[in-house]
């Protein structure tokens, strides 16, 4: 695990989502994401689902629509500014069976076997530990039930990725999404926490950046990188990332065309399911 302090970790991430949460809402993008995430693998009338990392409630809003006024949402995140504007959207809707709490997709409140359907939207890169984090989500299923969440290659986003390649140089580990960062990593991380019937969509997508924005978003102290704590550049001399940050800037030189700099934004959707017989 990458993570030394998991209580100071989630503190930055509250703390970043707690601000966001302001306009979070306005995010079409993410929006779509987690609609996409439901529609793939949608629940059925009546069903119980469970929405980690909920944000302001898109995928869980969304479920409404299919378990009917039998089924149970639950959305859940650690961001209490999130909850509370989740709640605000909730208030202004007719749905009834759909509540939000705080709570830690790590460690979560909920007895063995209550949920049909677990959906992780956007949000499964900050977990800690993955293989543990997987495990429990699985004993949260029915038998027969269904996780799915969102991952990235490898070389998504640019900026990330080249980092990352430019800093390994000098044996400084920048994890980003290398965790999770081919369809065969992610196959082996849900087959080995328990899961049958493994499904992975990959979805392409992609922008071109300028070549100053992607030079722009060379990682620093004030952008806090994904499943880490302490910063992987926190103790690392200025004359290194100095001569780290040209070696950055080269790469995105060679990358950059007439169009700019491609930033890949492609996708996985990736889906398994609790054997049936548990």
């Amino acid at each position: 695990m990458n993570v030394s302090d998991k209580k100071l970790y989630h503190k930055i991430i509250t703390n970043s989502y707690d601000e966001r949460s302001k306009n979070y809402n306005n995010s079409q993008w993410h929006q779509s994401l987690a609609r996409r995430l439901v529609d793939n693998n949608p629940p059925k009338e009546s069903f119980h689902v469970l929405d980690i990392g909920t944000g302001t409630g898109a995928a869980a809003f969304h479920c409404a629509s299919f378990v009917g006024s039998r089924g149970r949402i639950i959305g859940v995140d650690i961001s209490e500014g999130m909850i509370n504007k989740a709640n605000d959207l909730l208030n202004l809707s007719p749905i009834k069976n759909l509540r939000f709490q705080l709570a830690d997709g790590e460690d979560l409140p909920f007895p063995k076997s209550s949920f049909d359907r677990i959906y992780c939207a956007s949000a499964f890169f900050w977990i800690a530990n993955k293989e543990q984090t997987l495990t429990n989500w699985l004993d949260l299923l029915k038998p027969g039930g269904v996780v799915g969440f969102h991952a990235w290659p490898e070389n998504a986003y640019v900026f990330g990725y080249i980092a990352r390649k430019v800093l390994k140089r000098y044996g400084i580990e920048y994890i980003a999404h290398s965790q999770t960062g081919t369809q065969e990593k992610c196959y082996e991380l849900l087959n080995k926490t328990g899961y049958e019937n493994i499904n992975i969509i990959e979805v392409e997508g992609g922008h071109y950046l300028t070549l100053d924005e992607a030079k722009d978003a060379w990682i620093s102290l004030d952008h806090y990188p994904i499943g880490q704590y302490p910063h992987p550049i926190s103790n690392v001399s200025s004359e290194i990332l100095d001569q780290a940050k040209e070696e950055y800037d080269a790469e995105m030189n060679k990358l950059n065309t007439e169009k700019g700099v491609w930033n890949n934004t492609t996708m996985y959707y990736v889906y398994g399911c609790k054997d049936i017989i548990t």
